[in-house]
């Protein structure tokens, strides 16, 4: 019997990236993807296309997390990704005080920041609160950026290294997650890195860094790496999968290509 994930996120209308991408992604591990949508949005919010439509869909979560209690769904996992506001954030730590079980394993990407500074619309109070959901989850995955942000820290974006990082993974595990994946580390030239850190060991996960910078990678690399753990693969070895993927799509992506990375000829490498 498959295992079943609930994805907690955005859903772009165009764009490879967040719902779009997750369900493609964790369907390809064999897992069941059920959605939550935060809010619905014409296009992804990247620079290749104008400001988009956007609904929150706020209002919505409560009810269709209450239909879902009434008839007794479970998940094995909850996955959640960009939530576009501090009552969303609410929303979701409701969720999962609800529907988590003790075999229930919780996915945190906390989206909010990248390159040193925050996504429009997200400030410190948000960064607060999303600091407080981190402690219902069993794992985050935060860059760089967004872990400072998370404890409180000014951004740190060059000049770091592996220790750096590896006190920065330790602090946050003060917030209450029991593993800390910090996510596209520039720790060696031409390299990308992923630190995997609890209170028992640390692991580093690297790859050869590809020129360009591509919008949705960081989705596709959580749905990857959760699709894997669902399916029995190690942490270790869940991220090399899930990097090797992500890796083998931005290859696979033209270099005219507007809404993400090409995945879908991809999706074989995460398959048993």
């Amino acid at each position: 019997m498959s295992k079943r994930v609930v994805s907690i996120q955005d859903i772009s209308c165009l764009g490879q990236c967040s719902l779009t991408a997750a369900l493609p992604v964790l369907t390809a591990c064999g897992v069941e993807c059920a959605v939550l949508p935060t809010a619905l949005l014409s296009t992804h919010t990247g620079p290749e296309f104008t400001r988009p439509f956007v609904r929150s869909l706020t209002e919505d979560l409560p009810v269709i997390a209450r239909h879902w209690a009434e008839n007794g769904i479970t998940f094995d996992a909850i996955a959640i990704g960009y939530l576009g506001s501090r009552q969303q954030i609410d929303l979701v730590s409701r969720f999962i005080d609800q529907f988590r079980t003790p075999k229930t394993l919780v996915l945190l990407d906390p989206v909010m920041a990248d390159n040193g500074r925050f996504y429009s619309g997200f400030d410190m109070d948000y960064a607060r609160s999303m600091a407080a959901l981190c402690a219902k989850c069993d794992m985050i995955l935060p860059n760089l950026t967004e872990a400072c942000l998370l404890l409180g820290a000014e951004p740190v974006t060059e000049g770091y290294d592996e220790t750096f990082c590896l006190t920065l993974a330790e602090r946050l595990i003060g917030l209450g997650a029991k593993t800390v994946l910090l996510t596209g580390l520039e720790l060696e030239p031409c390299t990308v890195s992923n630190l995997i850190y609890d209170r028992d060991s640390a692991a580093l996960v690297s790859a050869p860094r590809l020129p360009g910078r591509f919008h949705g990678t960081g989705d596709l690399f959580a749905s990857a790496l959760l699709g894997r753990l669902l399916g029995g693969d190690p942490l270790p070895a869940a991220a090399g999968r899930a990097c090797q993927f992500v890796g083998a799509s931005i290859a696979n992506t033209a270099p005219d290509h507007r809404y993400g990375v090409s995945f879908e000829n991809c999706l074989n490498l995460l398959m048993d």
